[in-house]
């Protein structure tokens, strides 16, 4: 691997319009360790990503950029978002799904701030650590991350200097914040942790709506009865034939069983869509509940089955692009990193867009792979690289500058 010497020309469009929210020249080390996060290899902490720049400027300027807020991070990623969103073209009539989740990342530092115990689905249990509630949007098969929280728990936030708000919170926060394009339907997609009425309310006010999976043990009401979600869709799979739909996904496809049990008023958060599923040969029913009464039941499953994308997001940033893996103790340095790994993936993204015109179209794009699109950026760093190289002398001082920039 070489050493990064400057931004690719290509890529320079990307970064352009956020120019103007840096100040001085925080806006270069903010371009170049968004970069070096999107190619590098190893660990994203400060000390291996400076290892890949060749810069005039000491490691503790850079380091210092990720201590020390002068930016505003979350502006920044839903300024961009919304860009790449709108390079797609969106027509009136569109329909744009949101997905939300959090994730864990384990973390041992015992002079780390925010690191609160939270419950590992890995292990069963609960481990030291941080929790991010993200947001992305899915939209012609590509995914655009959209915001990340970092949560605090309520005995941690005076600490910290933040106010305390709850995951849910958090995630309605999110769903507020973001402006869809005019003519543009929205569907935010969630699991049944986030069907509350914080986040719901949220939905509401912005006019999008929403699908959600039940918990087992959640209160649907009919006629004047009320009914145990998964004691019921046991019931209905005794009394009612289950109908069969195939969902094509990139690399196979998959069939899932069905029963649509009508229009429930859910807790007391009214009127929804309610689909009890089963995905190939599992036993286990899945109660599936939008507020968008005229969604069919087919549609309803397959609205819902986008939302695996998101946990297909987690995965990429945390095994290709080091989400989590900062060493830096504060609260601030956390939130930094969590933007700048976002800004990676939301790079590659905009690499898919760009990079793909007039070669492939826009489904085959969104098919490949975050790992093969890295592979494509480092293949656009490195030919920027050899171009740098084409205009040193020739002879010994070529080698010797071929020689100073090869990362050991």
């Amino acid at each position: 691997m070489f050493k990064i010497i400057r931004i690719p020309s290509v890529l320079e469009p990307f970064f352009g319009s956020l120019t103007s929210k840096f100040h001085w020249e925080h806006f270069d080390y903010f371009r170049m360790l968004v970069l070096s996060v999107a190619v590098a290899w190893g660990r994203r902490n400060v000390s291996n990503l400076y290892r890949h720049l060749d810069a005039d400027t000491h490691r503790t300027r850079f380091n210092n950029f990720i201590l020390v807020q002068r930016w505003d991070a979350p502006a920044c990623l839903r300024l961009k978002a919304e860009e790449l969103v709108g390079s797609l073209h969106p027509r009136p009539g569109d329909t744009l799904y949101l997905l939300l989740d959090d994730s864990v990342k384990i973390k041992r530092g015992k002079a780390m701030e925010a690191v609160g115990y939270l419950h590992d689905s890995a292990t069963g249990t609960k481990r030291p650590g941080h929790q991010y509630v993200t947001a992305v949007i899915q939209f012609q098969g590509l995914i655009i991350p959209l915001g990340v929280r970092l949560y605090v728990k309520k005995e941690h936030s005076r600490g910290v200097g933040v106010p305390f708000r709850k995951s849910t919170q958090l995630a309605a926060d999110l769903i507020r914040e973001f402006n869809a394009p005019a003519g543009v339907s929205v569907v935010v997609l969630f699991d049944s942790f986030y069907l509350c009425k914080t986040v719901v309310k949220a939905c509401r006010e912005k006019g999008f709506h929403y699908a959600s999976a039940l918990k087992q043990n959640r209160n649907l009401f009919r006629d004047g009865r009320k009914l145990k979600a998964g004691r019921y869709a046991r019931k209905l799979r005794r009394s009612k034939a289950e109908r069969h739909i195939t969902i094509s996904g990139e690399k196979d496809k998959t069939v899932y069983s069905l029963i649509d049990a009508g229009r429930m008023n859910v807790g007391d958060l009214g009127p929804h869509r309610v689909v009890f599923s089963r995905k190939g040969q599992d036993r286990h029913q899945l109660g599936l509940v939008t507020d968008d009464l005229r969604m069919k039941a087919d549609d309803l499953v397959r609205t819902y089955a986008k939302r695996w994308s998101i946990e297909v997001f987690f995965k990429d940033v945390k095994q290709l692009l080091g989400l989590g893996q900062y060493q830096n103790g504060t609260y601030g340095a956390a939130v930094t990193h969590l933007h700048l790994v976002c800004f990676a993936y939301a790079l590659l993204t905009h690499l898919r867009i760009e990079g793909e015109k007039g070669k492939r179209t826009r489904t085959q794009a969104a098919r490949r792979s975050v790992s093969e699109v890295q592979n494509e950026l480092r293949r656009v760093v490195w030919r920027d690289l050899v171009a740098y190289l084409e205009e040193q002398p020739s002879g010994t001082s070529f080698v010797k500058e071929l020689e100073r920039l090869l990362v050991a």
